[in-house]
């Protein structure tokens, strides 16, 4: 790849850190919110996906591929999903959290 490039990687990234994993994150509490379902599954949910996330950014520092070279590619793949599954953990937390918060009003004493 040129590494005059380098900017739209670099734009694909904060992009995807800061536009569509929040709303991801968004999306998930939303709907978690409004269903109201088992803080256990959603708990489990936050533990996978930010440990995956985790993992994937390891790789991404471990690779530290060149732009001029394919491994790069690979870097890219792996920050992405690794930027995605992090606003996925996100989502899951304040699904946590929000359950929480219910459940503490609902047994608040009057």
């Amino acid at each position: 790849m040129n590494p005059h490039y380098h900017w739209l990687t670099e734009g694909l990234e904060l992009i995807t850190l800061f536009l569509v994993a929040p709303a991801l994150a968004i999306v998930i509490a939303y709907k978690a919110w409004r269903e109201r379902a088992n803080p256990k599954k959603y708990g489990t949910r936050c533990v996978a996906s930010g440990g995956a996330a985790l993992v994937l950014f390891g790789v991404v520092k471990w690779l530290d591929a060149d732009i001029r070279t394919p491994q790069y590619f690979l870097q890219l793949a792996c920050a992405l999903l690794s930027f995605l599954l992090f606003g996925v953990c996100v989502g899951h937390f304040f699904s946590v959290l929000l359950t929480i918060w219910h459940w503490h009003n609902s047994t608040r004493g009057a």
